[in-house]
């Protein structure tokens, strides 16, 4: 006879309906949750960009209590540094951007035309004969021309969307600081705080869990940050010495995309060839040595040494991650996909060890 207590097909199933149960009733309170939301959606960023900073910032803040600087003071000095830093990209920066921009987008027809220069010499194979290359050039010129007028229009000519976008700046300008201020001020009594509210029997675990996900976070998102910073100011210095095109947003996009694990370097160097492309053939593939250099040294030197080996998440699973976290939230999911699978790790890996080590006591 089957004893249903201590069956584990009875513990599955009624674990599966209370589940189904759950997302029923939720379904038919939908009124209450879309609110809830609704809230939530307009908290996510202020949070994932103030949290992203604290933790760039926070070895400042350390570095400054450690010679004796009051963290009230030092955290004053970064954030008076910060706004100064994004006060001067307003100003200066976007400006930059935007023109340089604009230069690659006015750059299309003379890229156009290099293809067809190409394609032209290539169609003179007897193998390609049957391959219709001026089809294929009208779709890449009319890709290029929409996706070229859409964002400049999104940016400039749009009122409603400058107006949406600049009200959504204004908030996070205003509410970032302030998240950001509290979070480099008390930050590091959040663990303490988690043990606090925890229930008696959890409180050394919980703080202990919360110290190991504070651990995984700060020393891939400072570290990769610092390191995605050298391999833009590096990229800089060579585009400007090879006397590249729009230089600074090439070097923007690629220190950005560097934050994407293995895909990230492909990424980044894809804009760099094409910019070169439309000068000459050797230009392309000087922008591909530059990238392979700097590349290089990131994941040889940079990486391994400041971010060193906090994730240990093997190749192929990243790969599945960014798919997935691509699929669901865009360039957004492929930046913080690996950190919060990286989080989730971290807290399943306590939680196991913590239950054998109980099991090896209770034996």
């Amino acid at each position: 006879m089957i004893n249903w207590q201590n069956s584990k097909i009875m513990f599955w199933t009624v674990w599966f309906l209370a589940v189904a149960l759950l997302i029923f009733i939720l379904q038919q309170i939908d009124f209450i949750l879309n609110p809830l939301l609704a809230i939530l959606t307009s908290l996510f960023m202020p949070l994932l960009i103030a949290g992203f900073l604290f933790y760039l910032l926070n070895p400042i803040v350390k570095l400054l209590e450690k010679i004796r600087v009051k963290r009230i003071y030092g955290v004053s000095l970064v954030m008076v540094l910060l706004v100064g830093i994004v006060v001067l990209t307003i100003l200066r920066g976007i400006p930059m951007l935007v023109e340089q921009t604009s230069l690659l987008i006015s750059g299309i027809p003379q890229f156009i035309n290099e293809l067809d220069f190409y394609f032209r010499k290539l169609s003179e194979e007897s193998w390609m004969e049957q391959v219709d290359f001026d089809a294929i050039l009208f779709n890449i010129d009319t890709w290029l021309r929409n996706l070229g007028t859409g964002f400049l229009d999104g940016m400039v000519t749009s009122v409603g969307g400058v107006i949406q976008s600049l009200t959504q700046f204004l908030f996070l300008f205003i509410t970032v600081p302030v998240i950001l201020f509290y979070m480099l001020y008390d930050g590091h009594r959040f663990p303490s705080y988690i043990e606090k509210i925890s229930p008696e029997h959890f409180k050394k675990n919980a703080k202990e869990l919360a110290l190991q996900i504070n651990e995984t976070i700060a020393s891939y998102i400072s570290g990769k940050g610092m390191a995605s910073l050298l391999v833009g100011i590096i990229l800089f210095v060579m585009y400007t010495i090879a006397d590249f095109p729009s230089a600074f947003l090439l070097s923007v996009f690629a220190a950005i995309t560097n934050f994407i694990p293995y895909v990230g370097p492909f990424l980044g160097a894809a804009p760099a060839i094409v910019v070169g492309l439309i000068d000459s053939p050797a230009k392309a593939v000087l922008a591909a040595v530059f990238v392979l250099i700097v590349q290089q040294l990131d994941g040889n030197l940079f990486t391994p040494f400041l971010v060193g080996k906090s994730l240990s998440i093997h190749p192929l699973t990243v790969i599945l991650i960014l798919l997935a976290s691509a699929d669901i939230a865009g360039l957004l999911g492929m930046l913080i996909g690996v950190p919060v699978f990286a989080i989730i790790k971290t807290i399943v890996v306590y939680v196991i060890k913590i239950k054998k080590e109980k099991k090896i006591t209770l034996s």
